[in-house]
């Protein structure tokens, strides 16, 4: 059964209230305890429910939405995940505020599932729940509309790509490596950029998958290297002790002509092969073992460093990671996004740290934002961070100009 507020202007009264809020849990008591603390503070508590079936029916009844429902996370026909599966079919919906006695793994899923459903979430409260600790939370949330909605552009196709190949108008962007002992930078990471006709910059998102499926990856990589290579020779020519890494794809590594042709140019640069990290993901780490030791092993024995990108977004295995002769691990920026307040996130990084170190590794943190977020990956055992924190990927001629300017290649933070 709905059950609605019962004064005579309920309805009127919750379309003029500006802070609505529905409550969605299995527990009677608990409900009524945090409707009353919820009043107090301001709100106008527009219904009380125990059901999914209750809530499909109220979504269905002209009542407008509240700005927040507080949700337990199992009811009577249902759990928070199937109210959440409700919830993401509508535009606009409410923001969600779990408050439940289930333990805190199942509650934190719940507040996952949701943010990744593209649901607000304004909060959770574990146990013990306190009806006025919620009320207190809630005091200050401010209804957000969702953003209007970004216009993805298509992937560029196979005679763009040429076009873009042709007049050499692929080119890295750097983004710089810090060591943490130190603040030295001690290398950049190249991604790849584009500049079409009209001068207009593109990104990897409109060139990586595209170059793959027209068979032009390796050619674009190789003209990346080179510029890249010449970066790091430029640098070492001005007493500037930086390398430098190039993210490069399993296909192209079981190339023997493009492994020949990368140990070529550098080479030509007169560069030693160490000054120069390949990068690969995690996820053509766990490859065909054999095809993975093959090519790595081969760029290892050229003189290459090797780093494995991304860490932690696939299901490793340990063993496979052991028997890949890696020099780094990167570990990815979704562990690091605001992991100060996060114990889970913390234990990754520690892990993830550990790990590197034991199997002799630097560790590098990516996308590290904050100096929160520095000073806890470093507490954790990470030797190196990359993120907007030091600095955003530039054009090769200003990263030179950056680095030439930091006094003694340090940067403070």
């Amino acid at each position: 059964m709905v059950e609605l507020d019962t004064g005579p202007d309920v309805v009127e009264s919750s379309v003029a209230a500006t802070r609505r809020a529905w409550l969605v849990m299995g527990g009677r008591e608990q409900a009524a305890a945090i409707g009353c603390a919820l009043r107090e503070g301001g709100w106008q508590v527009d219904a009380s429910v125990h059901t999914l079936a209750a809530v499909h029916t109220l979504l269905g009844s002209g009542l407008p939405p509240p700005q927040v429902i507080v949700s337990g996370v199992r009811f009577d026909d249902g759990d928070a995940m199937r109210l959440i599966r409700l919830l993401t079919r509508r535009q606009l919906g409410p923001a969600l505020f779990f408050a439940s006695h289930q333990q805190r793994a199942v509650i934190k899923a719940a507040a996952a599932m949701a943010a990744a459903c593209g649901v607000p979430v304004a909060g959770v409260a574990e146990q013990p729940v306190d009806p006025a600790a919620i009320a207190k939370a809630l005091a200050g949330h401010v209804t957000v509309s969702p953003p209007p909605k970004r216009r993805i552009a298509p992937p560029l196709e196979r005679a763009e790509l040429f076009e873009l190949i042709g007049r050499g108008a692929l080119h890295p962007w750097l983004q710089p490596k810090l060591r943490l002992a130190t603040g030295e930078v001690t290398g950049f990471e190249a991604l790849l950029r584009a500049h079409d006709a009209e001068g207009r910059l593109v990104m990897p998102d409109r060139l990586v998958g595209a170059l793959s499926q027209h068979g032009l990856l390796d050619q674009a990589t190789l003209q990346m290297a080179r510029q890249t290579v010449d970066f790091v020779a430029t640098c070492l020519g001005d007493g500037l002790a930086v390398s430098a890494s190039i993210n490069v794809s399993m296909q192209s590594l079981s190339s023997l002509a493009f492994c020949q042709e990368l140990e070529h140019t550098v080479a030509s640069a007169g560069l030693d092969p160490s000054w120069i990290t390949i990068e690969i993901t995690e996820t053509d780490a766990m490859a065909d073992l054999a095809t993975v030791i093959e090519n790595t092993a081969r760029i290892r024995m050229l003189g290459f460093n090797l780093s494995i990108d991304d860490f932690g977004t696939a299901y490793s295995s340990l063993m496979q990671l052991s028997q890949i002769p890696f020099s780094e691990l990167k570990i990815e920026r979704n562990f690091v996004a605001g992991i100060a307040g996060d114990p889970v996130r913390q234990a990754i990084v520690r892990s993830c740290a550990e790990l590197g170190a034991a199997l002799g590794l630097h560790v590098v943190a990516e996308g590290v934002e904050t100096r929160d977020e520095m000073a806890c990956v470093q507490r954790l055992g990470c030797s190196h961070v990359q993120g907007y924190l030091a600095s955003r990927p530039l054009p090769a001629q200003v990263a030179l100009q950056w680095l030439r300017e930091l006094p003694q290649g340090r940067l403070v933070l």
